[in-house]
């Protein structure tokens, strides 16, 4: 997969890319409006509204890192890699979230393989992840990835090899994060430009 992918989604095409910090609450409000399935298929329990917005309040933190398929400067979409805190242990674990309306669009396996190559840069050479049993998709995801599944009743967990980095990977991600990044610095750009106007208008 190569930077800027364009994913046909609900209303039209988006794109993947990385969230920075400022855009926190692009990914609160993706998290917010999961519906109550699709919530406990992320979190493996009911989660309300109070936990959601705490998440993604700590996810941008030391040891997190967040991809996002982002529509008309929403996003719907969501894949987050922790345990960036811990290298040593060469572990990270995966978690996504797509909204109901634009599942079954190759969202998830764009996220997943984004998410992979940022952990193959990083020193992640294992990737955990977690599914209810029947979570069929995503099941069915991480086998497309080659993901050793084990467990039972309660949780499937898939473990994944991801293999080292490569000159090829670290390019992809940084053209990919110079990109995501111009993109942030535009959008907030035209979020202060009014202000600007309006105070250049009082000095006038």
């Amino acid at each position: 997969m190569t930077r800027s992918t364009k994913v046909r989604g609900k209303a039209g095409r988006g794109e993947i890319r990385r969230l920075w910090l400022a855009e926190r609450d692009l990914f609160r409000d993706h998290l917010l409006r999961l519906d109550p399935l699709t919530r406990q298929q992320r979190f493996g329990t009911a989660v309300n509204d109070a936990f959601l917005d705490n998440y993604a309040m700590t996810t941008f933190g030391v040891g997190g890192l967040v991809y996002a398929f982002i529509e008309d400067g929403v996003v719907r979409g969501a894949a987050e890699l922790r345990g960036l805190d811990d290298i040593i242990a060469q572990t990270g674990e995966a978690a996504f979230s797509v909204e109901t309306g634009w599942r079954r669009s190759g969202i998830g396996g764009e996220l997943f393989a984004r998410l992979i190559t940022a952990a193959r840069n990083r020193g992640i050479r294992t990737l955990y992840m977690t599914c209810l049993p029947e979570n069929a998709a995503m099941r069915r995801l991480a086998q497309k990835f080659k993901a050793d599944l084990v467990g039972g009743y309660a949780d499937v967990e898939g473990v994944i090899a991801t293999g080292g980095p490569t000159p090829f990977t670290i390019l992809d991600e940084a053209l990919d994060n110079a990109q995501g990044f111009a993109t942030l610095a535009l959008s907030l750009q035209k979020a202060f430009w009014p202000t600007r106007l309006f105070a250049r208008a009082l000095r006038a």
